[in-house]
């Protein structure tokens, strides 16, 4: 069967990012059958697509409602939902990033931190460590927007080895300056001895943008001056600011790329930073709507498009090489664009500033929307718990405000010891006990990593027949309670937990013992449980 053009993008060394993504295209199976017959291997996401896929629907109800009857916030409630998509979608993606990981480096879904944080370098760089975190998953990237307060948040991400997505990236000079951000932080973790193998970064250069307020600005002289020369060469550049552009931006990442600099980064396992074409729907219904599809096609880029793109694209698109041809002409547009008097520089401030703004106003208009669900399914809750609870019901709701005044869940999950004592030695034990907080969300990662079933076969290989289990009270029961509803698996140990130490217990474990090949496991979680290292030292010494 032939593939249409959208298909055959791939050929041509550009990988195709579906930008959108909704709990219904989750749950009906529609990004799976982009990624399978669409040849998506990507999701890119932002506040206002957030704003229309929660906002616009009734599919996160349920789970709004659940949210309100824990005491989430309104912004801990678009967060949690948020969350719950991007790792959705990271798991669907989870297979071609496996299998690109070390190639093209695709299968990544990207979040955006708070979009209030544009011109604040420390509250991005936590709310981006906080993210990534929280989403527990090696196939995100966090989306970061290439301000100048950005940058220094890009780098240091970067370098403690968060995947970064940086958006709203106009200007030519910005995007040298992430570029060169990605290779500083690749620098600094190799000076420390660091792997740099497994970080991933695009540069989201944005496109239909730049046609739209370079286009406005043609039309002023257009309007201005009818029938002079200089409207004439205005009249020239409609259409065409955005591809030159792009195809500038594309040649700087050639050159620093293929430089030395990281030509030796690259022998260390870097990959290059791709180049991502974002805002690429036409927005000019004069203009072809597969225009900034068609003109920027070339190796080692990303183009992220939206539905009704994919949909064209895959209908009429035309293929060819477009990226690394008509570079004289590039260069001859911007230059006519400055001697007609209009400012390059102000273009791409105007836009990122416009930018920054709209995503904001649309983070705004999110919370406002999920804030209006949040107070009806409050007081619906309200209802039915005081009609359950009946006399106790005002005491309760005493206790619920009072945690959530506390601001006890933001503290639990940022591991607070104060949530349990004021002592400030009490709170250094207390946070050396708090590690539980994300351990599923960390099991389930290793668990895709195929960690666990790499151990299971090791200890097949090794020939163990039996797995014997010392631990008392909290870490024996789940185990034992594992041992109990699985099945033996044919081939493996027999697992045995042991949570006392009976001397007749313990004797009789020992000559059961004497000759088997056997793995022990020492369970305790604060490593100076008596029972437990009484047990450990009797087997070791035997």
């Amino acid at each position: 069967m032939a593939r249409n053009p959208l298909q055959r993008l791939a050929d041509y060394g550009q990988s195709v990012w579906n930008d959108n993504l909704s709990r219904n295209l989750l749950r009906s199976g529609a990004l799976q059958r982009l990624i399978d017959d669409a040849g998506v291997v990507g999701v890119t996401s932002n506040p206002t697509i957030f704003d229309k896929a929660i906002s616009g629907s009734n599919d996160y109800d349920d789970q709004i409602r659940a949210l309100v009857e824990a005491g989430r916030n309104t912004e801990e409630i678009y967060e949690a939902l948020a969350i719950d998509d991007i790792r959705a979608a990271a798991d669907l993606l989870h297979p071609i990033w496996q299998a690109t990981r070390d190639t093209t480096g695709d299968g990544y879904v990207s979040l955006e931190v708070s979009p209030t944080l544009a011109h604040d370098t420390e509250g991005t760089e936590a709310d981006a460590r906080r993210l990534f975190s929280a989403v527990g998953r090696p196939n995100v990237m966090i989306k970061i927007p290439g301000t100048t307060e950005g940058l220094p948040a890009i780098e240091q991400m970067l370098y403690e080895g968060v995947n970064i997505n940086i958006t709203l990236l106009f200007a030519l000079d910005a995007y040298v300056r992430v570029a060169e951000a990605y290779m500083r932080a690749l620098e600094r973790r190799v000076a420390e001895g660091k792997p740099i193998d497994s970080i991933a970064s695009v540069a989201s250069f944005f496109v239909s943008r730049v046609d739209t307020e370079a286009d406005k600005r043609l039309q002023q002289i257009i309007a201005t001056e009818p029938g002079a020369e200089r409207a004439r060469r205005a009249q020239a550049l409609l259409g065409k600011v955005a591809v030159a552009n792009a195809k500038l931006a594309y040649q700087h990442f050639s050159e620093l790329f293929e430089s030395e600099r990281f030509r030796a980064l690259a022998e260390r396992g870097a990959k290059v930073q791709r180049p991502l074409w974002a805002s690429t729907s036409t927005k000019n219904p004069a203009y072809s709507d597969t225009l900034y599809v068609d003109e920027l096609i070339g190796p080692e880029t990303v183009q992220t498009l939206a539905p009704a793109s994919i949909d064209a694209f895959g209908d009429h698109g035309t293929l060819g090489e477009t990226l690394v041809s008509g570079l004289d002409e590039a260069r001859a547009v911007l230059r006519e664009l400055g001697d007609l008097g209009i400012s390059y520089d102000d273009i791409t401030a105007t836009l990122v500033r416009e930018g920054v703004d709209s995503f904001a106003a649309s983070f705004q208009s999110l919370l406002n929307g999920l804030d209006v669900k949040r107070r009806a399914f409050q007081v619906q809750t309200n209802e039915e718990r005081a009609e359950r609870l009946g006399s106790l019901a005002g005491a309760t709701q005493a206790a619920l405000e009072e945690l959530v005044a506390a601001d006890v869940p933001r503290r639990l999950q940022s591991r607070d010891p104060s949530l349990w004592s004021g002592d400030r030695l009490e709170q250094q034990s207390i946070a050396k006990r708090l590690g539980w907080l994300p351990v599923v969300d960390r099991m389930l990662e290793r668990a895709r990593n195929g960690e666990f079933a790499e151990f299971a076969e090791a200890v097949r290989q090794r020939g163990y027949e039996r797995v014997v289990l010392f631990g008392m009270g909290g870490s024996s029961l789940a185990p034992e309670v594992f041992s109990k509803v699985y099945p033996p698996v044919p081939g493996a140990p027999r697992l045995q937990v042991i949570d006392t130490t009976h001397p007749r217990t313990v004797a009789k474990l020992l000559a059961e013992l004497a000759g088997v090949k056997t793995l022990f496991v020492v369970s305790t979680k604060s490593g100076t449980t008596v029972e437990t290292m009484s047990l450990f030292r009797t087997f070791l010494d035997a």
